[in-house]
């Protein structure tokens, strides 16, 4: 299209940053982002911070270590070491002393790092992107709004914002992230059940010392939930338990040194159906677990041998290849190492446990407690509060504008997976109208063989969209 043009970007997280600082704009163009924390731009919810005040700030960390979510960020880590040890001192968890003995070879590579403290990062690389686009003489706006509707107008949209006011845009780009949050409380008052992250303050008024909390789920976010409450209260405190129907926790993808290196499959394909291609991959990693392999050498390995095959040409049906779902990140599925290591020590204390099961009922009592209905094996468990970490669940649990965007068939769904298909540019069914986030299971005719929660990989989608190396 041509200048002057108005670009507008819904979104503040670190997707929605890519957009705006690669965006192909030139002199005379006009860039908006809009976000509730806009002025924050990269970090979203994923990386928030959070006043130095609460205990929780630096609570949540990483899932892998950080040279492995960016290179460029474990450098900009090692560079910035002093401070981030300042920061960090005192802290608990003792994330200093957990980390030691990468922390005394400088190998900060290694680290699992605070999520807050990568979001400096973003926050650091967005506004020298920004200030480059400025320079070429892009005007750029930053409006602190929640976006609540999308609408053709001409040849471009009308975006109206909470409050009624609407801008007018030539082109869009919506990358609003994951699911929308779950409020932790109701409209009657604050109750004992939601999710964690946008809720801290709300639970940490609830949370008394001994008191159990149950965690729906024993993923990454119950790990988070674990660190919240060893933060707020202190470990003789914490009384977790985590409903999970593998029974399992994520396995740590702890960096050795010397690193070793990713393992390599020796499969050779096409394969027919899902299941087929699945039971070969299970094959392989029985072989590797039984040469020493761990989920640092799985997981990067199989990535990079399904990025270098083409899961198209590995598994051609598209059919099987939406069958998949998040089939193959189950068996890929890590961790932050020191929130696995605090847990497993704490289980064996007694003051944490993980109960196997299907969770099928939750629901309030009445009396400010939770009951929550188990099947294989039934049981009822009753909490005074209740977290919930099972993920997205439903994939149609979409934000307030994605929702409007598959409302008005812009957006399509794909029927199997339940997630959200777009162009081989990211344009949705309307010209002028991209759209990225973790609800997105196809990309053209690629069907994402794992979901879009990488930081690395979200941005790569983003930077060959908008044309740049």
């Amino acid at each position: 299209m041509p200048s002057p043009r108005h670009h507008v970007i819904i979104g503040d997280g670190a997707t929605a940053a890519e957009f705006a600082g690669t965006a192909p704009l030139g002199a005379g163009d006009r860039l908006t982002v809009i976000g509730p924390q806009v002025a924050q731009l990269g970090r979203g919810l994923a990386y928030a911070d959070h006043p130095n005040d609460r205990p929780w700030r630096f609570a949540y960390l990483l899932n892998s270590p950080a040279a492995a979510v960016d290179p460029d960020f474990a450098d900009w880590l090692a560079r910035h070491w002093d401070d981030v040890a300042d920061k960090m001192t005192g802290r608990r968890p003792d994330w200093l002393g957990f980390g030691a003995r990468h922390i005394g070879v400088g190998d900060y590579d290694a680290l699992f790092a605070p999520r807050a403290i990568c979001g400096d990062y973003l926050r650091e690389r967005t506004e020298a992107m920004l200030a480059s686009l400025a320079d070429r003489g892009v005007r750029i706006d930053r409006r602190a709004a929640l976006a609540t509707d999308l609408a053709r107008q001409g040849d471009g949209f009308r975006i109206t914002v909470a409050g009624g006011e609407a801008l007018l845009a030539d082109t869009v780009d919506v990358a609003t992230g994951g699911p929308a949050v779950q409020r932790f409380g109701s409209d009657e008052g604050e109750t004992a059940f939601g999710a964690l992250y946008g809720n801290e303050e709300a639970i940490a008024r609830l949370l008394k010392p001994g008191q159990e909390i149950v965690c729906l789920g024993a993923n990454a976010a119950m790990l988070d939930v674990l660190r919240f409450a060893q933060s707020v209260l202190g470990e003789d405190g914490v009384r977790l338990t985590a409903i999970t129907a593998s029974g399992l926790l994520p396995e740590p993808l702890i960096w050795t040194r010397p690193r070793r290196a990713p393992v390599v499959p020796a499969i050779s394909g096409p394969f027919e159906t899902a299941q087929a291609f699945l039971s070969a991959i299970d094959t392989e990693i029985v072989r590797f677990r039984a040469q020493g392999a761990t989920m640092a050498e799985l997981r990067p390995g199989f990535k990079a041998w399904i990025t270098e095959h083409g899961l198209e040409a590995l598994l051609p049906p598209l059919g099987e290849r939406r069958k998949l779902g998040d089939r193959l990140e189950r068996r890929f599925r890590r961790g932050t190492h020191d929130s696995i290591a605090d847990f497993q020590r704490l289980r064996t204390a007694g003051q944490v446990r993980l109960v196997q099961g299907r969770v099928t009922r939750v629901w309030a009592r009445g009396t400010g407690e939770v009951e929550i209905r188990l099947d294989a094996p039934k049981q009822e468990i009753i909490a005074p509060l209740v977290v919930n970490c099972s993920g997205a669940g439903d994939q149609r649990a979409f934000d307030l504008m994605t929702t409007g965007l598959i409302r008005n068939g812009w957006l399509s769904l794909q029927a199997e997976t339940g997630g959200i298909a777009v162009s081989a540019g990211l344009e949705a069914n309307l010209p002028g109208l991209r759209y990225l986030s973790p609800a997105v299971t196809e990309i053209g005719d690629r069907v994402m063989p794992l979901p879009l929660y990488d930081l690395a990989t979200l941005r790569d989608h983003v930077r060959r969209a908008n044309g740049v190396p």
